[in-house]
C-alpha cells in the first residue's frame, strides 16, 4: 500500500485567511493576552509575571502548533496494513 499524506501546506495568503488572522483571530489573541503567563527579561534571564486573575477568572494556556507534526515520517512511502 503507498501511503498518501493528504496534508495541503499552501493558503496562508489567501485573502479570507488573511481577513480571518486580522479581524478574528489576533483580537482574540490581545483579549485573552491579559489572563496569559509573560516573561520578562532580566539581563540574561527571563522572569514569569503571572496574570492578575479575578475570582471568575483562569489563566489562559496557548498551546502553539507548526507543521513539524505533519514531517513525521517524511520520507516513508509505504505501510504495512494488517488485516
Amino acid at each position: 500500500m503507498t501511503l498518501k499524506k493528504g496534508v495541503y501546506m499552501e493558503g496562508h495568503e489567501r485573502p479570507d485567511v488573511i481577513d480571518y488572522r486580522v479581524n478574528v483571530f489576533l483580537p482574540l489573541m490581545v483579549q485573552l493576552e491579559k489572563w496569559m503567563v509573560h516573561w520578562v527579561a532580566n539581563g540574561s534571564e527571563l522572569v514569569r509575571v503571572d496574570p492578575e486573575l479575578g475570582p471568575d477568572k483562569n489563566r489562559v494556556i496557548v498551546v502553539f502548533q507548526d507543521e513539524s507534526c505533519f514531517h513525521i515520517n517524511e520520507y516513508k512511502y509505504d505501510v504495512w496494513c494488517v488485516l
